[in-house]
Formats: structure tokens, C-alpha cells, sequence
């Protein structure tokens, strides 16, 4: 009798929760900046798995940078939170008269964090006290890199007007400082094309500028457009007009070049192709790790840490360091998890290709599965306070709900989780594809709905 009565008190609270998320997503459905827009919801109580309530919850949308934590929770399950890169160079020859009658090796592991803005360790610094403490300040031959994949490392699905900009930096074998550089220009009158100031760090690129100024449209309007391994980049859009600087960021798909000219600047590097033998260790340096470039991922949404731990799946597990091998990996342990694989469709790992899709359902579920792995949910931005959710600081939920967000033109998402108002935890994924009006009201109204539900 008292299991019937427990049973019947759930029931009754299942239907209570349903009515409130019903009443909330009424509202946002009929707000104006929701006309005609695509709304998925899906609410799945943690603890049980049951769906408490949805609205297109099985149809397809675009995650955009919501897809990261398909990527870095599949991660941290599959290697550990514990794992890290390691950075090798070794030598060949003797050092005479401070010229290293040799060549030199790098030994890299598809580390997208090497001379990061985001981390400390700095692969640049330990290569050259290596070769100040071997008293080398020429070298005689080349620095080399271990042979690279046989694809440039970009996903054959991302567009050509995003591979050119900072967010498109694709991930290889080895990345440097965080495969990006920085164009700066000498803003000038509306209408007229600015001058390139200066350029760091140095790439091998010439620039064609289709670049204007405007006093109209305010800020970063730029593209750069460019396929990643051509030599020629065209800028085209605009920034804004005036008499000071002003900075963009392009993907650098040469970061090997990048630092083999810095490393010039310190010590004389010759061109020699010989044979040499007897190759020694010179130096190491080790990433941080695995938990840490998760939590930098989602919390600063960086596509180029997505797509190297992507890659990094693929390299561990069938060794190829691609994108297509990791979401091999990642498709298995989907299937392993018993979760639908016909609920998500799979391009890249950080959420760029706009031929990804997922469900709502899948979204909310996944985060169910893996909402036990502490590092994981650590990882979540929280509302109103850190990461990309910190704008997310509607009154009554600021500092309650942990989530990734994932954003595009047009599209607004979250996938995380929340404790209700009755000790509840409830994992949520909230879609908006094809809503056209601003960013801020889209997210205030979403901050509403999710004050509603808690």
C-alpha cells in the first residue's frame, strides 16, 4: 500500500512539472521574437531518465557549439581526465663551436594547447634553453616535423567563409599558439580600404584587401577568405572607421612555419638536407590536462581544442589523427552507451559544420549519461556567472544553471542541467534554429522559460 501511495505522490509530481514546463514554453512559443522560429525542448529527469516534457523533442536542429559536449564528455570517458600531450625534439650530430653540425626532430602528439594563450606551458621556451644549455646558437641543418596526416586537418564539411577566421583554425599533428594570427590595421575614413599595420605572428600569407571602412556598420564585419593551405588570403567586408587601430584574427594552417621563424630570431637556422645519425633526446614539454582543456573548451567555446581532442579519439584509437577516425570513435561509444544513433548526425567535433544535426532528446539524454563524471559537469559554464553562459543572468537562475550554449546566425541553444526549486536535477537541451531577431532577446526570453521551470 505505502509503495502504491509513493508511486502515486511521483506521478502527481511528474504531471505538476509537466503543467509548469507546458505553462512556460506556452509564453516563449508566443513571444515575438520566436516568430518563426524552430523551438525544441527537452526536460529528462536526471535521477530516473524519464522525459518530463518536450516539444519537438525527436526532430533535428543545429547544435552548433552545443556539440562540444558530445565531444568532450565522449573524451573524458574514453581517456581520462588524467591524460596528456607531449611535445618531443630530438638532435642529431655534435655541437662545435656553437653550431650543431646537425638537424633537428619534432616529435609532436597533436597537442592543440603548444604555446596557448590559454595555458602555461611553453614548448617554444623549453626548445630554446634546451639549446642555449647545449651552448648551440646555429644550427647547420633543418627542423623538421614528424610526417603530418595526409589532410591539412580541416573538416570537409566547415564553410569556405568561416576556414580563413580564427574560428575555423583546424587542428593538426603540431598547433601553435592557438593556430591564429592577428591583423592589425590602420583604421581610416568611411569608405576607404585601412592599411595593414602589422601582422603577429608572422604567416605566409599575401593579402588582398576588399576591406572597407565604415562609420554605419560598427566593429569586426571582416572575413578572411582562403583555402587552408593556399598562400593567398582575401579580406573582405568591413571595420570600423576612424583614426586608431583595429584588430582581427585569422586560422593560421601553417603553424609549423610559424614557429620554425620565430625560433629564427634566436638562433641561425642553416638548410642543410644531410643524413645525419645518433639522433638524442634534446627536450619535452607536457600539456595540461585532458580536464583542464575540457573545461577551457566549453567554457570559451574554442573550436580548435574540440576538434584536436576529436582528432586526438582518433589517434589513440585507430591511429589517425583525423577527424573522421575520432567520430568513428565517438559513433562506437554511442552505441556502447545504448543511446540512438539516429538522433545525431556527426561532422566535426566542435559544432562548426552546419551539416551537424541532434535531437533535443538526444542532447537532454546525453547529458543524463554522463552527468555522474565530475569533471565533466565542472566543466559546464554556469548562468550569469562564468563562460558563455554569463550573459544567461535572468533574475532566478543566475548561478543555477550549469550548461553549454551554442550559438550561430539565427540559432541559439543550450544543453545542460538544474536542480529545481524541489531538490530535482534535470537535464535540459533548448534549441532555437532559424530565430532571426536579436541575440538579447532570444536569450532573455530563454532565461524567463528556464526561471519558469525551476
Amino acid at each position: 500500500m505505502m509503495r502504491l501511495i509513493l508511486l502515486l505522490i511521483l506521478s502527481l509530481n511528474v504531471v505538476g512539472l509537466n503543467a509548469q514546463f507546458q505553462e512556460g514554453f506556452n509564453d516563449l512559443q508566443n513571444d515575438m521574437a520566436f516568430r518563426g522560429a524552430s523551438i525544441g525542448i527537452c526536460f529528462v529527469d536526471v535521477s530516473t531518465g524519464e522525459t518530463l516534457f518536450g516539444n519537438n523533442a525527436h526532430q533535428f536542429f543545429y547544435p552548433a557549439s552545443v556539440q562540444k559536449v558530445i565531444t568532450t564528455a565522449g573524451a573524458l570517458s574514453l581517456l581520462g581526465s588524467d591524460y596528456r600531450y607531449e611535445t618531443k625534439a630530438y638532435y642529431t650530430g655534435e655541437v662545435e663551436a656553437g653550431v650543431l653540425k646537425g638537424s633537428i626532430r619534432i616529435n609532436s602528439s597533436g597537442d592543440p594547447t603548444t604555446n596557448s594563450a590559454y595555458f602555461n606551458p611553453n614548448f617554444k621556451a623549453d626548445f630554446l634553453q634546451a639549446l642555449k644549455l647545449k651552448g648551440v646558437k646555429e644550427i647547420e641543418g633543418l627542423i623538421t616535423f614528424d610526417k603530418q596526416e595526409s589532410v591539412h586537418g580541416t573538416p570537409q564539411s566547415w564553410l569556405y567563409e568561416d576556414i580563413g577566421n580564427y574560428y575555423g583554425a583546424a587542428s593538426q599533428k603540431f598547433n601553435y599558439k592557438d593556430n591564429l594570427y592577428r591583423l592589425t590595421f590602420q583604421q581610416k575614413q568611411d569608405g576607404t580600404t585601412p592599411n595593414i599595420a602589422r601582422i603577429k605572428p608572422r604567416v605566409p600569407y599575401s593579402f588582398d584587401l576588399q576591406l572597407t571602412c565604415s562609420s554605419a556598420l560598427r566593429g569586426d564585419n571582416a572575413f578572411i577568405l582562403g583555402a587552408p593551405f593556399s598562400s593567398e588570403r582575401e579580406i573582405v567586408g568591413s571595420i570600423s572607421a576612424g583614426a586608431g587601430a583595429f584588430t582581427i584574427k585569422g586560422a593560421n594552417a601553417h603553424p609549423q612555419y610559424t614557429f620554425i621563424e620565430e625560433i629564427k630570431e634566436q638562433v641561425k637556422l642553416g638548410s642543410a638536407q644531410g643524413v645525419y645519425c645518433n639522433e638524442q633526446f634534446l627536450c619535452s614539454t607536457k600539456s595540461p590536462s585532458l580536464g583542464e582543456l575540457v573545461q577551457v573548451t566549453n567554457f570559451e567555446s574554442i573550436n580548435l581544442f574540440a576538434e584536436g581532442i576529436i582528432n586526438t579519439l582518433g589517434l589513440v584509437y585507430t591511429k589517425s589523427y583525423s577527424t573522421r577516425g575520432g567520430l568513428d570513435v565517438l559513433h562506437k561509444y554511442i552505441r556502447q552507451k545504448e543511446l540512438d544513433t539516429k538522433e545525431i548526425i556527426l561532422k566535426d567535433g566542435s559544432g562548426l559544420s552546419r551539416l551537424n544535426a541532434m535531437t533535443p532528446h538526444f542532447a537532454a539524454q546525453w547529458i543524463c549519461e554522463h552527468y555522474e563524471n565530475e569533471r565533466f559537469r565542472a566543466s559546464l559554464p554556469i548562468s550569469g556567472e562564468s563562460g558563455t553562459l554569463r550573459y544567461l543572468n535572468h533574475a532566478g537562475i543566475k548561478g543555477v544553471v550549469h550548461a553549454k550554449s551554442g550559438s550561430a546566425e539565427g540559432v541559439l541553444n543550450y544543453a545542460g542541467y538544474f536542480q529545481n526549486k524541489e531538490g530535482r536535477i534535470i537535464a535540459f537541451a533548448i534549441f532555437i534554429n532559424q530565430a532571426y531577431q536579436s541575440k538579447y532577446s532570444i536569450r532573455r526570453e530563454i532565461g524567463a522559460f528556464l526561471a519558469k521551470c525551476i
